[in-house]
């Protein structure tokens, strides 16, 4: 499997990365050009080099880089070359877009976008056009869901089959020749968020999966698990609790929480043609490889690996969007602690994986570009994991005409810092507009999309 590496700026160098360096030979005082950085003065010394960006191999890092932070001056993250007038970047820019054009002078708007390419000016229409056919597309699948969890949940075998329709139609997108990109999507409050959750869980299991290289026959038994990992869950019996006080039967119920595996395999069980694998997945997507898992607290090899894949998956959905959390991580926040608290009891290799597909900034993700203007990431390619595409704040543009800017066509701008949506300028928060419940859907892209 290739190395999930990516370019990272040098103020985010921590101890414990695996870093690679592009040197010419003789400007490398280290003695190799691939290494772990152990010490505070290889650190230091990596600092002191004048160079900007290292490349990061994350497989063999001990950690995750630091998050970036925007020291770059102004217009140092624009056009190559240009200034902060001509390449739209930087303080200029922001001074700009602040005052009024003087009779004949260019708009603040289009000194701001003066930099950016004809091509992402072009297609912003047509993104948008195809992004609403995407949303239509996402309302229709989650509808099915909330009905096939229904029926599920009254032992229904058509729900089965409804949701192996359903897996089949998610196969046919990420086996696609064409690119896959994951969408960043609106949740719709009339729905529960166990729907939102199974359907997140599908798409990113089968998202891994195209990354891992399984065939159809293994990507639809995937989508099956996932979409029933928690069909067991709140299935409590009465009796079990009946004449209890309260604190007894919160006990009980917590039992039974680290039991819904269990129940939930039982009840696919009984489906006719239920894949074996992905029964499996239903009843293993809690065990850890250290054994400290549940519901039987399986080790190592003894965990199918379609039951990893959902494991990762489904902590990664419940860090972002678990309301019953005092503070909810953002995605970026959440990989970071999904790599540094679960290495050694997930499968590495799909851990990696995850976080190379859903790329360094996944959708959901709040940034500043390198030309200071802020933005929302809403979608990314998992072959170009740092060139996410995000929708630009600018107060002069109406919120219903926002620019997507896909980072893989503006080669000269990049993310330069991260924020929590509640740190945003609260202007800027209302026009991105970024949502408590994180949801994710995938489309094909590319010739004839």
């Amino acid at each position: 499997m290739a190395q999930t590496e990516y370019p990272i700026h040098v103020e985010q160098l921590v101890i414990g990365l695996f870093i690679r360096l592009e040197l010419e030979e003789g400007k490398n005082p280290f003695r190799k050009s691939e290494f772990k950085i152990k010490t505070d003065k290889q650190l230091q010394t990596l600092k002191g080099m004048g160079l900007e960006h290292v490349i990061c191999v994350l497989e063999q890092s001990d950690r995750m880089p630091l998050p970036p932070k925007n020291k770059r001056k102004a217009g140092s993250g624009g056009a190559r070359g240009g200034s902060a007038e001509t390449s739209g970047g930087g303080a200029s820019a922001s001074k700009t877009s602040g005052s009024k054009a003087k009779p004949g002078s260019k708009t603040p708007v289009s000194v701001q976008l003066l930099g950016l390419k004809s091509e992402t000016i072009e297609r912003n229409k047509e993104r948008r056009k195809r992004f609403r056919k995407v949303e239509k597309r996402y309302d229709k699948t989650m509808s099915s869901v909330v009905t096939i969890l229904r029926r599920a949940s009254g032992h229904s075998s058509e729900a089965a089959e409804e949701a192996s329709e359903l897996v089949n139609s998610l196969v046919e997108t990420f086996l696609s020749e064409r690119d896959t990109m994951i969408n960043l999507m609106s949740s719709k409050p009339s729905e529960e968020a166990k729907n939102y959750h199974a359907l997140n869980v599908t798409v990113l299991s089968m998202m891994v999966g195209k990354g891992l290289g399984f065939k159809s026959e293994i990507m639809h038994p995937l989508g099956l698990g996932a979409m029933f990992h928690d069909i067991g869950k709140g299935r409590v019996p009465m009796q079990a609790v009946s004449g209890m006080g309260a604190t007894t039967m919160t006990k009980a119920a917590e039992k039974y929480v680290k039991e819904h595996p269990l129940i939930g395999a039982r009840l696919v069980n009984d489906f006719s043609q239920f894949p074996k694998l992905a029964t499996q997945a239903v009843l293993q997507h809690h065990e850890l490889l250290d054994g400290s898992g549940y519901p039987k607290r399986l080790k190592g090899d003894a965990i199918s690996p379609l039951a990893r894949v959902v494991a990762v998956v489904n902590q990664y959905d419940n860090l972002i969007n678990d309301h019953r959390a005092e503070t909810l991580a953002t995605p970026h926040q959440a990989l970071k602690k999904l790599y540094a608290s679960m290495r050694g009891k997930m499968d590495s290799r799909i851990l990696a994986m995850f976080i190379r597909s859903m790329g360094v900034y996944p959708p959901g993700t709040v940034v500043k570009l390198s030309n200071g203007q802020f933005g929302m990431v809403t979608a990314v390619n998992p072959d170009h994991a740092a060139r996410p595409t995000v929708l630009m704040y600018h107060s002069e543009i109406p919120k219903n005409e926002a620019l997507l800017v896909d980072l893989v066509v503006e080669e000269d701008l990049n993310v330069a810092e991260t924020f929590r949506p509640e740190d945003l300028p609260r202007e800027v928060f209302s026009y991105l507009s970024p949502s408590k419940t994180i949801n994710y859907y995938a489309e094909a892209v590319g010739d004839g999309a």
